[in-house]
């Protein structure tokens, strides 16, 4: 009888395992979004902008969403600084921003869809290698929300 305990616990174990989600947020129906990048952050020059716009551009027409012309749906990067410690810190988000209705009154509200963060301390470093650093979370955040927008849509 224990064996058969140990045989349906493992499996039980194994099988909440392979089924864990990325993220809580479910990236379905997304044909279109418009991509912003917002800095808000005294160490990385606007012009940074355009380099992450790009990168925005190549996830989307790879995964065939029509960022032309204006959409209801913000796919954005989010760059602010914070102190955590008493370190200087950049945050990174990458969220998907939209209108939707909620359930219990039929209103339309702008809500948070998808929103993923990495963060970083930049003390010590030049402009070059915080600008490095941030291309790397971008590109992570781009790739994980690449990643899920593939698997919730198989």
């Amino acid at each position: 009888m224990r064996f058969i305990q140990k045989v349906i616990l493992v499996s039980f174990f194994v099988l909440g395992i392979s089924l864990n989600a990325n993220t809580m947020f479910l990236l379905t129906k997304i044909p279109k979004a418009y991509l912003v990048v917002e800095n808000y952050t005294s160490v990385l020059p606007m012009s940074f902008k355009k380099e992450i716009l790009a990168e925005m551009k190549y996830y989307t027409d790879e995964l065939k969403i029509d960022t032309s012309g204006y959409s209801h749906r913000t796919l954005a990067f989010i760059m602010y600084e914070t102190v955590l410690d008493n370190k200087p810190v950049i945050s990174i988000d990458l969220v998907l921003g939209e209108e939707v209705k909620r359930l219990d009154d039929n209103e339309q509200v702008y809500a948070l869809t998808f929103e993923k963060r990495h963060q970083m301390t930049y003390s010590g470093k030049s402009e070059y290698e915080i600008k490095e650093k941030v291309l790397e979370y971008v590109d992570l955040l781009l790739n994980d929300f690449s990643e899920q927008y593939k698997e919730d849509n198989l």
